[in-house]
């Protein structure tokens, strides 16, 4: 029988190394493309080159006085763009799937992005003017109380509410902790000093929370500069030192590598995990659940040492 024709091109001819002959040419491999949001996949396990799951390096987190059993009015301040609500939705989420009853609350004018990722949070009208956004607030910190119910309150970056607040009750703490409540303020900070001036107003008016922890953002540090360094400037503000002498605990957040995809999905953080789509066609890709999941066992690790100033 007359061998058949090899009509392959001499360019795409290999020689096979058993037989000395050029094999059937195979099937041309898919031409790789930069999509946006494409990366989706099984889920992916990223370890170190000891064999180990990576972690957010850090040194042990500071311990916090020890607040357990007691319900918690937690106020969350912090100026524009230093990422304060994301961790107030990390803080939500994880109260919430420990099935633990939660009062939340959406203070933030200019950014509502708490109340579009968590159900049941309040907010007060769009159209609320200053002194009726004070009496609301007095409505659910009563009704917080009454309830025996722990809280968890947005304030945005200039709100004045809070500061409004402690003015008209200077005894306020007091108030919540002959209730048995502790109160605690934790206040997101970028580099910047100015992002301490939420901070240093609410000393000026002699406002004493029952603990306070100062979240240093690691997602605002600029590339190319360690976190020590961004954020030597802050340790040292004397608003800062002076609330370390109070007791305050400074936290390091984590940056959130997969946060883009994370907002563009409108997803909570472990939906992203668990590979749910939200308002996009295709899940968060391997990599990205897995920077996402990487990021919650950081978060976890970050804030053990106040993790009893959680609800």
């Amino acid at each position: 029988m007359p061998e058949q024709k090899d009509n392959t091109p001499e360019l795409l001819r290999f020689p096979n190394p058993i037989s000395g002959r050029s094999p059937s040419p195979a099937t041309p491999a898919s031409i790789f493309n930069f999509g946006q949001d494409e990366d989706t996949g099984p889920e992916m396990e990223l370890v170190s080159a000891a064999g180990q799951a990576m972690a957010s390096p850090g040194p042990a987190p500071l311990t916090g006085m020890d607040l357990s059993g007691r319900h918690k009015i937690i106020f969350w301040v912090g100026r524009g763009k230093t990422g304060k609500t994301t961790g107030i939705r990390w803080l939500a989420e994880k109260t919430l799937l420990n099935g633990t009853p939660l009062l939340m609350a959406d203070l933030d004018t200019t950014n509502d992005t708490f109340s579009r990722y968590i159900d049941k949070v309040a907010r007060p009208p769009e159209a609320i003017d200053p002194a009726m956004s004070l009496k609301w607030l007095d409505r659910l910190l009563q009704h917080s109380l009454t309830q025996k119910m722990s809280a968890l309150i947005d304030l945005g970056g200039g709100d004045t509410t809070l500061r409004r607040l402690a003015v008209e009750l200077p005894d306020l703490v007091a108030l919540f902790e002959a209730q048995g409540f502790a109160v605690v303020l934790f206040h997101t900070v970028g580099p910047q000093e100015e992002d301490l001036s939420p901070l240093a107003t609410l000393q000026g008016l002699g406002f004493k929370p029952t603990a306070s922890a100062i979240i240093l953002n690691e997602a605002m540090v600029d590339v190319g500069e360690t976190r020590d360094m961004a954020f030597a400037r802050i340790l040292r503000h004397s608003a800062v030192r002076r609330a370390i002498n109070e007791g305050a605990v400074p936290v390091f957040m984590p940056r959130l590598v997969a946060a883009q995809p994370v907002e563009i999905r409108r997803l909570k953080f472990n939906d992203a995990v668990a590979g749910k789509t939200g308002r996009a066609d295709t899940p968060l890709g391997p990599f990205d659940r897995a920077r996402v999941r990487l990021w919650l066992d950081a978060m976890d690790a970050n804030f053990a040492g106040v993790s009893s100033w959680l609800p």
